[in-house]
């Protein structure tokens, strides 16, 4: 027996568009994300939520944004991690002689927190690359800076900042730097 075309809604329509939306944007930065979100997948484990479901859903609901079928992504509202580590106050952002640098305040440095890994992620969403530093930065060095490759200069780029303990598992919730 044949299914019969079903005439999709406009509800079903824009709730298809949102999900390829958010899919297509997340794609390229699904290692970040795995990372970024794997202490809140163990915590919730007994719900069997992957990190990708979570950013998923996190971008779905707060981060497509416009009325159908004019829908864009907000940048500005994608996570690419969450957790209980502390951010650091992003001061200055600039692109200078091919590299991206970042100055920042670090906060309150304790014992506890001086060697928290700082990571910056350059993403460009045409291309559908991204890029982090590799270079350890910690909380107490207030800057970094991030050599682009030659595919990545003279384009939009969206800037994300990241934290992660000295142990690499637990992260801080993303922030949204800019576009440069």
């Amino acid at each position: 027996m044949k299914k019969r075309k079903q005439n999709k809604t406009i509800g079903m329509l824009l709730t298809q568009q949102k999900f390829y939306l958010a899919s297509q944007y997340l794609l390229p930065l699904a290692s970040i994300i795995k990372d970024g979100f794997a202490q809140r997948v163990q915590r919730e484990k007994a719900k069997q939520l992957s990190a990708r479901n979570l950013a998923m859903a996190h971008a779905v609901k707060y981060a497509i944004r416009g009325e159908y079928p004019q829908l864009y992504v907000d940048p500005a509202l994608i996570l690419l991690s969450d957790g209980p580590v502390q951010d650091v106050s992003v001061e200055n952002i600039r692109l200078e002689n091919n590299a991206l640098r970042l100055s920042f305040d670090g906060g309150e440095i304790t014992a506890l927190n001086h060697d928290d890994e700082v990571l910056l992620v350059v993403y460009d969403p045409i291309a559908g690359v991204a890029i982090r530093n590799e270079t350890l930065v910690t909380r107490s060095d207030s800057g970094l800076v991030l050599e682009l490759p030659d595919y990545m200069q003279n384009v939009g780029l969206d800037v994300f900042i990241l934290v992660r303990d000295r142990n690499r598992n637990r992260y801080s919730r993303s922030q949204y730097v800019g576009k440069v």
